[in-house]
């Protein structure tokens, strides 16, 4: 990573100033530096591409027109401020965010690079692959992402463009990745405008780095404690931040075991007779010149095989050596098949300030084929000091290599491999997302069925491919069901680890079961759904993104079939078209509410806290009717708002179990209830209105 960023930065410094002086130089320089038959760095050779002034970029209305289908979301979106460009060398940043588009997230990818110029339209997008797209905002023709400080207005333009974005692709439920500091402001303004959480991916210790503007390091103090989740590379990094965020996760780097544990034979290397030691990465500033012509000198029976780019430093001598290979930087896809070649691999760097803090993706890289491997006494590596030849200085450096290249222990050999099975940038996602499941407010959905089997499976299909918010939970409660229901439910606790059943032996009524269901709820936020809804993509986000306004108790969704201001017209006639017109409805209503006299209960989510002051339902309502409304008139006494959000729509089909009693049966259960309603407040209920 850190060689990458060194080059970018240096560039940056030295572009601005040679602009000025050179602008036509600087121009044919840019064209030769994006040639792609010069910077490799994609893991497929089909997304190297033409040179990124010539991609095809499309603009926002056309992009959306031509791909609205796919684009849908599946989970939570990620929004990721980058650190380099896609395209500039596969490494952790790309292979973060691809494992996150492997497991269905949708991948916004901000560019660096400078936003093409005779654009008008607010960011320009490409489809790199399944899940991603770079994005290149129209306010980063004034970014510098290494300098550390983004001006008022310059925030304001980006958050100009993610609002055309996050419109064009019905991004709800988001979170925002930020790789490097200076981005910091852009994704404070996000989170208090969208909700969307921030995890700050912390990859190397910047406090010593060479080349990096002092506002950096004052921007990730702060973002360091600002941030929603921390993320660090390495255990030095934990001891320093740990302590300034609750919320931090190690997630070491890794490899992509599959890509490199088993390459196909191939002739690469095969003309080299003897053994070959290998290096791949960048040659930079903490790559060990002295070190490596040391190593070639004194083994000269030894082919030394270096594969990367070479970053400010001079390599003359190393070239001039005959067993010294300089073969350049080379497609990531390919590496897999040099390292089948490797004898043993080196990591040659020096210990110091810089490299102390890092944890190298090669190591990993090269146990994935059980290689042996010699380094320096990086910290980071001494977890794994069984499994590699640690050096204490050159000449023991040396010796370990020939120790490396003797090895004969086939044992050893499947315990790196075994190894590197374990540290995958799979599972370094996995406890990603976990952290990020703890930056978001549980929610809890409590669920009470009797028979109707066919819409309780439309709901919970429905809750379950369309909820984004990455920590809820579902509690259904079958009140007797004799219909299959209870068989349903209990597959479902099988096949879904966030699924709760609780089956009653009797009808205990709407108000009981929900009360059971409350009471086993561990969420923050909790949420009454009828089993006769169906919910659209993203409900539940939109639903609760109002909770948070501490005035607001409890929030009822809009609807196609209610009793009063919460139904609203609708213009689709079947399920299937269901889903465009709640995002068509809801999104020309972002943010707007209205104080309703009795939240529904198809749909009403409350805060924790105002549940444990209000309490739990009336169970002397009985089967059903009226429950609504007293709660509702309770929420107001305890002094909060009762409001129905326009944001946020749920289809109901309505009465599913009332219309399985006889007319004078459901009479009699409204007689009844609406005098206990009336007796209890010492009030007359006043009948509900439609809107208008």
């Amino acid at each position: 990573m850190n060689a990458n960023v060194l080059f970018l930065r240096t560039q940056a410094v030295a572009l601005r100033f040679l602009r000025r002086i050179f602008p036509r130089s600087v121009k044919r320089y840019l064209k030769r530096f994006w040639d792609p038959n010069q910077v490799i760095s994609a893991p497929e050779a089909t997304f190297l591409g033409p040179r990124v002034d010539e991609r095809r970029y499309l603009t926002a209305g056309e992009q959306v027109r031509t791909n609205r289908g796919e684009t849908r979301p599946a989970k939570y979106d990620v929004i990721c401020f980058s650190i380099i460009d896609w395209d500039f060398r596969w490494q952790r940043p790309q292979q973060v965010m691809s494992q996150f588009a492997r497991q269905g997230h949708r991948i916004f990818y901000i560019s660096t690079t400078r936003f093409p110029r005779g654009r008008r339209a607010p960011y320009a997008i490409q489809s790199l692959r399944e899940n991603v797209w770079e994005v290149q905002l129209a306010s980063t023709r004034w970014v510098d992402p290494y300098a550390g400080s983004l001006a008022g207005n310059v925030v304001s333009s980006i958050m100009h463009d993610v609002r055309a974005l996050r419109a064009d692709f019905d991004i709800n439920c988001a979170v925002s990745v930020v790789q490097v500091a200076t981005w910091a402001p852009a994704a404070y303004a996000a989170r208090e405008e969208f909700g969307w959480r921030i995890v700050y991916d912390c990859m190397d210790e910047w406090d010593n780095f060479p080349g990096m503007h002092p506002d950096l390091l004052v921007e990730e103090q702060r973002l360091l404690v600002a941030t929603d989740l921390l993320v660090v590379s390495g255990q030095q990094l934990w001891d320093k931040y740990a302590p300034l965020n609750a919320n931090t996760v190690l997630a070491r780097n890794a490899a992509d075991f599959e890509h490199f544990h088993n390459p196909k034979r191939n002739e690469l290397l095969s003309a080299i007779e003897g053994p070959i030691v290998g290096y791949f990465g960048a040659i930079a500033e903490w790559f060990d010149l002295d070190l490596m012509k040391k190593l070639a000198a004194e083994r000269s029976d030894i082919t030394f095989v270096l594969l990367g780019g070479v970053f400010g430093v001079a390599v003359e001598e190393l070239q001039g050596m005959s067993n010294v290979r300089l073969l350049g930087q080379k497609p990531y896809e390919l590496m897999p098949a040099y390292l089948r070649h490797f004898d043993a691999c080196i990591i040659p760097f020096k210990v110091n300030a810089i490299t102390e803090a890092t944890d190298p993706v090669k190591f990993y890289e090269y146990i994935s084929q059980g290689k042996p491997v010699v380094a320096p006494r990086m910290p980071e590596l001494y977890p794994y000091e069984d499994l590699l030849y640690i050096a204490t200085d050159d000449d023991d450096f040396v010796r370990k290599v020939d120790l490396a290249i003797e090895e004969s222990d086939p044992g050893i050999v499947e315990r790196r491999i075994e190894m590197a099975r374990q540290n995958t940038w799979t599972e370094r996602v996995t406890r990603i997302k976990d952290g990020i499941r703890r930056t978001h407010p549980g929610i809890s959905v409590v669920i009470v069925t009797f028979n109707n089997l066919e819409y309780t499976q439309l709901c919970l299909d429905s809750v379950y491919r369309n909820t984004l918010w990455p920590n809820f939970e579902v509690i259904v409660v079958d009140n007797a069901s004799d219909d299959g229901t209870p068989a349903y439910l209990k597959d479902m606790e099988r096949t879904h680890e966030n699924v709760k059943v609780i089956l009653n032996s009797e009808n205990h009524g709407f108000a009981r079961a929900n009360n059971q269901g409350l009471s086993v709820a561990n969420g923050d936020y909790l949420v009454l759904l009828n089993n006769d809804t169906v919910v659209p993509n993203g409900w539940l986000s939109k639903l609760v993104r109002h909770l948070p306004k501490p005035e607001i108790g409890l929030v009822n969704s809009v609807t196609n079939f209610s009793g009063n201001e919460s139904k609203v017209p609708v213009t689709y006639i079947d399920l299937s078209a269901m889903e465009q017109f709640a995002e068509n409805y809801t999104r020309q209503r972002e943010g707007q509410f209205f104080d309703i006299r009795v939240a529904a209960m198809y749909c009403v989510a409350m805060r924790r806290d105002v549940f444990t002051a209000v309490g739990m339902l009336d169970e002397q309502f009985g089967m059903g009717m009226f429950e609504d409304d007293d709660y509702s008139h309770r929420v107001r006494l305890a002094g909060h708002r009762v409001v129905c959000v326009e944001d946020a729509f749920v289809h109901h089909f309505g009465q599913a179990s009332f219309k399985k009693l006889s007319q004078t049966e459901y009479q009699q259960i409204w007689d009844r209830n609406q005098k206990y309603y009336e007796e209890k407040w010492a009030t007359t209920w006043e009948a509900h209105q439609h809107r208008g």
